[in-house]
Formats: structure tokens, C-alpha cells, sequence
């Protein structure tokens, strides 16, 4: 079950709304779409009322009847009269002050999603899988919340997280995670997953220490926080990007950085992460163009699985290819990879089955 997102038009920058999909299922449709085939079987409306026009609430309140069972939030501003009489006029509403804080609006939304993300999971999942993806989700809630409302960063419960993650890695496998982590109804939060998990079990694979280990999965999952500041019609558009929203999208590591730099709480091997995964070795990465040894082993590491997750995970726009492909790819890139890191991958995937080389071997 989901959320439906109604607004007259693109979502306003500054708009809290933009930032739902990151918490809950969620479809943004024009206030003109309104239908009970654009609206389905949604648990609940929100509607912005910023920069709504009387031609777009008119055709919104002919069609009322289509959301007029679920509940409804509009998102008003005390300060706009106009705004507060049109959530009177659409009839039996629930008003949230648009500058509240946003925690306030996803307390709301949480009495009405009663969705359990480890109950979509594969019943084949083992606990020890169940658990970690439970507590990685929680915590990038908290990070996704912590970016919203510029608080600090819950760093332990980022260590935690990545501990249960790496425990249930060499446990259950990363076939078994990677089986988990693709039911998430976001492909923002399923990516990072994917990419934390991949980094982490390559990590243990190359011989690191578990604390390696552990801060690369920890930078897996902050990687993409500069997506943050990037508008949803964006980030999830169905179909290919312009020019100017590839540009727009490129700018998520510095982005990150803008999110990350006064966050004392946050190592600096994380914070490199997110700013630094998309540098290549031969300088024609960005944002910054580094290149050889400016670019230190868990960015190359991490850099590597992003780039592989990205080509075998399925995009709206395109299909995804298979892992030996991927591979091939990465081998192609030649000398804007860690050649060493991507054989490692190769053989870590390729050496043995998939799910048998993740495996921890049973106590005797």
C-alpha cells in the first residue's frame, strides 16, 4: 500500500512532500490526474497547496470523490489565507503548517502505514538477514530525517547497523541480501543497501579487518545522502533524463559534501565516500577530478560496487545486464578503476557459486 502525492504541477523545491518517497511507498500525480485509476488503492492523500491554481483545485474538487475515502493531509501555510481556505473548501481534511517539522508530518503518515518492510521480505530470509535489513532501514530513516532537519547524524546506530549487516553477510550470504534488500518499495534505499552490502562482504573478501569492513558498509549506506537536495520528479522519472537533470544528478557528491562537512560526528573515510565515489583514478571523475593516490582504497573499493550494482539493478529506463557482464564492464573501464579491486569482485563472484562464497563455514 501507498501514499498518493497530489499537487498542481512539479513539486516546489522547498517542498516537504519530495521527501516522502524516502520513508514510504509513494506516487506523485497532478491535481488534474485525480481519478480512482490514478489513485488506486492508496492508504492515504497528501496534497501541496503551494502555487496550486483555481484551475487545478477546480478539477481537483471535481474529482474529490476519488480520495474523499482515505484520509487526506493538506500542507498549508498559517501565514497564506488563500492556502488555509482552499483546505476548508476541498472538505474533510487534516491540515499540517508546512514549516512544521518534518517529523511531525511523518508521524501522521506512520498512524496510516501500517506496512512491515522485513514482512515483504522472501519467507526464505533467514532472522539474522531480517534483522540487518530492519536495522539498516532504520537507520537510513534516521539519516534521511537527520538531513531534512540538519540534526546530527546517529552514528552509533550507523555502526550498529553495519555491524548486523557484516554478521549477517558471512551468516547468510550476500546472495541472501541482495534478495532482501531488492523488495524495498524505494529504489534510492534499495540501491544503497546493495551497494553497502557488496562493499562490505568485497572488503572482508580482500582481507580486511572487520572495522574496515564495517566503515565501508557505513559509507555504502551515507554514499548517496546529497540525493537528499535533489527534486523527487527527478530522482524518479520514468524515462530518460534531459541534459540538465543528468547535470543536476551529477552534483550529489557535492551535494553530500554541503550535507556532510559540519558533521563532526562522521568519519572522515565515510565522508570521503559519499563526496568521492564518483572520481575515477585517471582524473576524469568528478567532482573534483582526483586521480591516483588522491583517491584512497575504500573510495576505489566503493566506487567499484556502486558502479557494478547501478548496471545490474533495474532502472525504468533501461534493463538491467547480468553480473559477468557488469564485470566486463568494469574490466573495460581499464584505468578509471582499481583494476586489482575489480578482479577481486570477479573472483569473489565468479570463483565459486554466488551464494557459497559469501558464506561463513559452519562451526565444527
Amino acid at each position: 500500500m501507498e501514499i498518493v502525492l497530489i499537487s498542481d504541477g512539479p513539486l516546489p523545491l522547498d517542498s516537504p512532500v519530495r521527501k516522502l518517497p524516502f520513508f514510504f511507498p509513494a506516487r506523485l500525480i497532478n491535481m488534474n490526474m485525480v481519478s480512482p485509476n490514478t489513485v488506486g488503492a492508496s492508504k492515504v492523500a497528501v496534497v501541496e497547496l503551494s502555487g496550486a491554481s483555481d484551475t487545478g483545485l477546480t478539477a481537483l474538487k471535481s474529482s474529490w470523490n476519488s480520495i474523499a475515502a482515505i484520509p487526506v493531509i493538506c500542507l498549508v501555510s498559517q501565514k497564506n489565507r488563500r492556502e488555509v481556505i482552499q483546505a476548508g473548501a476541498l472538505g474533510k481534511t487534516e491540515t499540517i503548517e508546512r514549516d512544521a517539522p518534518f517529523a511531525l508530518l511523518l508521524k501522521r503518515l506512520k498512524k496510516f502505514m501500517e506496512d512491515d518492510l522485513v514482512e515483504a521480505l522472501p519467507c526464505t530470509t533467514p532472522e539474522t538477514t531480517a534483522r540487518a535489513y530492519k536495522s539498516s532501514n532504520t537507520f537510513l530513516e534516521s539519516l534521511c530525517l537527520s538531513t531534512v532537519e540538519g540534526a546530527k547524524i546517529r552514528i552509533s546506530l550507523m555502526n550498529e547497523s553495519a555491524e548486523e549487516m557484516l554478521t549477517a553477510l558471512k551468516k547468510d550470504g550476500l546472495s541472501c541480501w541482495l534478495n532482501a534488500v531488492e523488495t524495498h518499495h524505494s529504489a534510492t534505499y534499495s540501491h544503497s543497501l546493495q551497494v553497502a552490502g557488496l562493499a562490505g562482504m568485497l572488503a572482508k573478501h580482500v582481507g580486511w579487518s572487520e572495522e574496515d569492513c564495517t566503515e565501508v558498509i557505513a559509507g555504502g549506506l551515507v554514499h548517496d545522502i546529497g540525493k537528499m537536495r535533489i527534486p523527487l520528479t527527478i530522482l524518479d522519472k520514468p524515462g530518460k533524463l534531459t541534459q540538465q537533470e543528468r547535470d543536476l544528478i551529477d552534483k550529489h557528491p557535492v551535494f553530500g559534501r554541503d550535507i556532510l562537512k559540519s558533521r563532526a560526528e562522521v568519519s572522515l573515510n565515510v565522508k570521503r565516500m559519499a563526496i568521492q565515489h564518483h572520481e575515477m583514478l585517471d582524473g576524469s571523475g568528478y567532482p573534483k577530478g582526483l586521480c591516483g593516490d588522491q583517491i584512497v582504497p575504500k573510495v576505489r573499493l566503493l566506487t567499484v560496487c556502486d558502479i557494478f550494482v547501478a548496471l545490474t539493478e533495474q532502472r525504468s529506463y533501461r534493463e538491467s545486464v547480468p553480473s559477468r557482464v557488469a564485470v566486463a564492464m568494469l574490466k573495460d573501464m581499464g584505468p578509471k578503476l582499481d583494476q586489482k579491486i575489480v578482479a577481486c569482485l570477479s573472483q569473489m563472484l565468479f570463483g565459486r557459486a554466488f551464494g557459497a562464497v559469501t558464506r561463513e563455514a559452519p562451526a565444527a
